[in-house]
């Protein structure tokens, strides 16, 4: 495809596949033309993760990183070219770590976020090089690393400025942390601190409830708080932040946040002893992702019944609720 024509299908608007846009020719640079759109190819994936099937980005992702890692390796291409390059390429792979993540291949995801670091390292991006430490944090506390994570949610806000949604977040997933290890003072504070900073963003700042990387949205910051208040053992506390969001998030549609805020409801009904509203919440989370089945929305059902039997003991509804699960499995990612 010659440059004129690129340019004409790039001009209409549509998304095309990156590697019909590039030029052939190892020595050749990324017209600007190609970099603005890569640019739109990253920011529609992003914007469209929590909505689209997970094995789908999967497939837009597994075609333009190989694209993106080859024009890196290009003989002359511009530095500032080549930041952009880096730029897009680490937002890439921090998507492709994501889906490993929620499909369940850990290994997969540890190593692609190590990659997704360096290429925000080189590029400068530090809401990303934030966004990566702080998923860092998350594998570190699953992992039975508590301190590790409250060390890397602070590393990661150390990367970026105190007034930024980045840092309304790392304060969230560092409470979360704190909550694993029982600090109930910490966690408070790590809370507050985050809706601190969440109260002095603007509202391009704060973007649209669900997954982002530059914004951090209010419904948003209720599931992460709610989810560190479930850590801690204090599901009463979470619930304030629940029984709030879930209305609004029906209204736009995070699929994954939608279903994560009714889990975290759910475990508070539980320990009220209001067992059939929260098993009534469990199914609607499950039903509203059933198009998009994740490993961590099946891993926060399944700890939801294992803490509601300590809670009120084996009873039928879990019972039954446990035997759903065991059909209820997200796709395997292929390499």
């Amino acid at each position: 495809m010659d440059a004129t024509s690129r340019r004409r299908l790039i001009a209409v608007g549509v998304l095309f596949p990156l590697d019909l846009l590039v030029p052939r020719g190892g020595g050749m640079s990324p017209s600007s033309d190609v970099l603005d759109h890569l640019d739109d190819r990253v920011a529609q994936l992003t914007a469209g993760y929590e909505r689209a099937p997970i094995g789908a980005t999967a497939v837009h992702l597994r075609r333009h990183l190989p694209v993106v890692r080859s024009l890196l390796q290009r003989d002359v291409v511009p530095q500032a070219t080549r930041l952009r390059l880096h730029r897009a390429a680490g937002r890439l792979v921090a998507l492709w770590a994501a889906t490993r993540h929620d499909l369940g291949d850990l290994p997969g995801a540890v190593l692609a976020f190590e990659e997704a670091f360096v290429h925000a390292a080189e590029a400068r991006d530090e809401e990303l090089m934030c966004w990566v430490r702080l998923w860092q944090s998350s594998l570190a506390r699953k992992a039975g690393r508590p301190a590790d994570a409250v060390a890397l949610a602070a590393s990661g806000a150390a990367l970026v400025g105190r007034g930024s949604p980045a840092a309304a977040r790392a304060a969230a997933i560092e409470a979360r942390a704190h909550g694993t290890l029982g600090d109930r003072w910490a966690v408070h504070e790590a809370v507050g601190r985050a809706w601190s900073i969440a109260g002095t963003l603007s509202v391009e700042q704060l973007g649209r409830p669900g997954f982002s990387i530059d914004t951090l949205h209010v419904l948003t910051l209720s599931e992460l708080s709610a989810a560190a208040y479930v850590e801690l053992g204090m599901p009463g506390a979470a619930s304030v932040y629940t029984d709030a969001a879930i209305h609004h998030l029906d209204a736009v549609g995070a699929t994954g946040l939608r279903s994560m805020t009714r889990i975290a409801a759910a475990t508070a009904a539980a320990k009220r002893r209001d067992l059939d509203h929260a098993v009534e919440l469990v199914d609607e989370a499950l039903r509203i992702s059933r198009h998009r089945p994740s490993i961590v929305i099946g891993g926060r059902a399944e700890r939801f019944v294992g803490e509601a039997r300590g809670y009120l003991g084996w009873h039928s509804l879990l019972d039954d609720l446990d035997e759903r699960l065991r059909t209820w499995r997200p796709p395997r990612l292929t390499t």
